[in-house]
């Protein structure tokens, strides 16, 4: 009887074993055949699981753009090279030069960006990974400037910065590097590496005028390519190199509705400059010393300046928006190193209209009858300038 019951108990036993090992997955070897899928129905499954992860993906992606963002702090923020600016295909945009963090690493590379209503739009890619120069110190953002270039109705992006290397026999001494940003239907900016290596390679004096000439923008437009006159001051007034120019003024030299720039150099040697618009492209008439006169709306301008005894008033006429010069008179000592003196102390001067020799008086004549002095409005550096930021405001307020 004993017997019985052991034997009946081992048999339960085994019996519960054997559904135990079932239930843990015992039967897996014997299904495993019935488990093969087809290649079609395999790619299938691959292509539902990406499909789920794809939300995921552009999820990452927006994340990683808004950790990039975070990274721009405003601390870094380089006002002077920092623009409101239309963009074509995008519109009003801002943008925005970031220097690097240098604390965090010593060759990082300054940082650009493009904002749309507040936020990021896109982040120029650098010559380098990660950012980080091989042997180089960066310096300075010297220009941006938003031509188009290849005249493809979208704008581009040309930057100029300026380094110097870290370690060798040149560290110390610096350089400046152009790169190219190619604009695109969709907004976007992409890296010309090639064509900014080559610009590079082939300047010696690296200007946004020197590259557009490399590049063959400098050449006039036709009709249908031709940006508006606000924009190509703006891409003048962006290629001044910093620190060049006091300030800027807005000026009605003929009757239209598009006005000129003045910019008012940094010292007399630089002088000042007159930018029009005429056929299509911007013009610039250099001016010596500071001072002049206009008579607004009348087409005229009047250069009149000088020093050490030795004066001049050059008369321009604007010309299908560009001035040209149409009469000169120089006055003043015959000899400046021994300046002879009349009557009542004051100097004796010779007076030269055209490049013929008359007194004060037919010289004062001469000048009026090409200039009425009456009807002039001076400039001078007594008055308040624009800065560069100031005055593209200004250009984008006017219809």
């Amino acid at each position: 009887m004993k017997n019985s019951i052991r034997i009946s108990a081992v048999w339960m036993l085994c019996i519960l074993l054997a559904g135990f090992t079932a239930g843990c997955g015992g039967k897996k070897a014997d299904a495993e055949p019935d488990k093969q899928v087809s290649g079609t129905e395999g790619q299938n499954s691959v292509s539902d699981s990406n499909d789920k992860k794809a939300p995921g993906m552009e999820e990452h992606q927006k994340d990683k753009k808004d950790e990039t963002s975070g990274k721009l702090s405003d601390e870094r923020l380089i006002k002077d090279q920092t623009f409101e600016v239309e963009l074509k295909p995008l519109g009003e945009v801002t943008f925005s030069s970031y220097a690097p963090d240098t604390a965090k690493e010593p060759l990082a590379d300054a940082e650009f960006a493009v904002l749309k209503d507040g936020k990021v739009s896109s982040i120029l890619d650098g010559p380098f990974p990660d950012n980080i120069r091989a042997n180089e110190i960066f310096e300075a953002v010297e220009a941006v400037s938003f031509p188009d270039y290849n005249s493809d109705g979208y704008n581009d992006i040309i930057i100029i910065c300026s380094y110097s290397p870290a370690s060798g026999p040149e560290a110390g001494s610096g350089y400046r590097e152009a790169r190219i940003y190619q604009g695109g239907a969709q907004g976007t900016f992409t890296y010309e590496k090639g064509l900014s290596d080559d610009t590079n390679s082939a300047l010696a004096d690296i200007t946004v005028k020197s590259v557009l000439g490399f590049l063959g923008a400098d050449r006039p437009l036709p009709a249908d390519a031709q940006s508006s006159w606000q924009q190509q001051y703006v891409d003048y007034v962006q290629a001044q190199e910093p620190g060049m120019w006091e300030g800027y003024r807005l000026l009605y030299i003929d009757d239209d509705d598009i006005p000129e720039i003045a910019a008012f150099g940094s010292s007399e040697a630089i002088g000042s400059i007159i930018i029009s618009f005429g056929d299509g492209k911007a013009h610039e008439t250099q001016l010596s010393r500071l001072n002049f006169s206009y008579i607004e709306r009348g087409g005229l301008l009047c250069n009149s300046d000088g020093n050490m005894d030795s004066y001049y008033d050059v008369v321009y006429q604007m010309e299908n928006g560009e001035l040209k010069q149409i009469a000169a008179g120089y006055y003043g000592a015959e000899d400046n190193s021994n300046v002879r003196l009349d009557q009542n102390g004051d100097p004796i001067y010779q007076y030269k209209w055209e490049g013929k020799l008359m007194s004060q008086e037919d010289y004062e004549k001469a000048l009026n009858a090409v200039y009425d002095t009456s009807r002039v409005k001076k400039e001078s550096l007594v008055k308040e300038f624009y800065s560069a930021e100031e005055i593209i405001e200004e250009i984008s307020k006017i219809d």
